[in-house]
């Protein structure tokens, strides 16, 4: 087995800045329309946003690949349970490459207006 790690500390500001400027396109842009529509049933909309985001940047640097050799961000979908439980579902090419996949956890905080997001994949060899 093996256990990859990423780390992602992102300043919610930042995003808050983005989606005012493009709204929508900047949404579609970064996230599926399944974390879309979950995003929009909640308040503290920038918080959600830049929860997904650096999530999938936790992810991508425990892959160790960041968003290259084909990886895009909706590669990545961060989707929440009934109970807010973050999961990290893959497709394309993170799904190539992460394929021994035994099992993941996505970790994802905010306070002082950052988002800290931790993910952790557990593999087979």
């Amino acid at each position: 087995m093996e256990i990859l790690q990423g780390i992602d500390l992102l300043k919610v500001k930042r995003v808050e800045k983005i989606y005012l400027n493009y709204e929508d396109k900047f949404l579609k842009k970064i996230l599926t329309d399944l974390e879309i529509k979950q995003i929009k049933k909640k308040q503290n909309i920038y918080y959600k946003i830049a929860g997904k985001f650096s999530a999938k940047e936790a992810v991508v640097k425990a892959m160790g690949t960041g968003f290259s050799d084909g990886i895009r961000i909706k590669d990545i979908e961060i989707i929440n349970l009934k109970n807010g439980k973050p999961i990290v579902n893959l497709h394309g090419k993170a799904k190539k490459r992460l394929e021994n996949v035994e099992s993941s956890s996505i970790s994802i905080s905010n306070d002082g207006g950052f988002v800290v997001s931790i993910a952790t994949f557990l593999i087979k060899k």
